[in-house]
């Protein structure tokens, strides 16, 4: 699998956060765009996927990663709730994800498009910004303290699309 250090935002303008300890990717072997978006938003509130869609503008954009937030101001931010498992957290790609739900025997993560996340299993709040001003532009925050990660909510969409 991919190394940590080349995070980016995927070719489709996404960021995919996926547990696949509990993701389920199925959907249909002829599945639309409205019925994968509701899919996403589904796991999303399972707690098995974080997705996010900065826009084709920002492809191939660095990500950073930290495990804390951060002050720095931000434009826009997204955040969810993840529950990793033994099989770890992973980011994989828009791509890899709509093969998954085609597909009944596909995987969501790959050796060529997916990069294991530092993360033992628990839950985890992710929060992706980003940010007005400086580089990274993207940033993403995993926080593995459940004491501190509060009620997000239930998802109603996909963020940013």
């Amino acid at each position: 699998m991919s190394s940590e250090s080349a995070l980016h935002v995927d070719d489709d303008g996404f960021v995919l956060l996926v547990a696949p300890d509990t993701y389920r990717g199925f959907v249909s072997e002829s599945w639309t765009l409205d019925e994968i978006l509701s899919h996403f938003v589904a796991q999303m509130n399972r707690a098995s996927l974080f997705v996010a869609h900065p826009g084709p503008d920002a492809a191939d954009e660095p990500l950073a990663l930290e495990t804390a937030p951060s002050a720095r101001t931000a434009k826009r931010d997204a955040s969810g709730v993840i529950e990793v498992g033994l099989q770890g957290l992973w980011l994989t790609d828009y791509a890899q994800l709509t093969m998954a739900a085609q597909y009944e025997d596909e995987p969501p993560i790959t050796e060529w498009g997916s990069t294991r996340l530092p993360a033992e299993p628990g839950r985890y709040r992710i929060q992706l910004r980003e940010l007005s001003e400086g580089d990274p532009t993207y940033v993403l925050t995993l926080t593995p303290d459940e004491a501190e990660i509060g009620e997000i909510g239930e998802i109603q969409s996909v963020p940013w699309f």
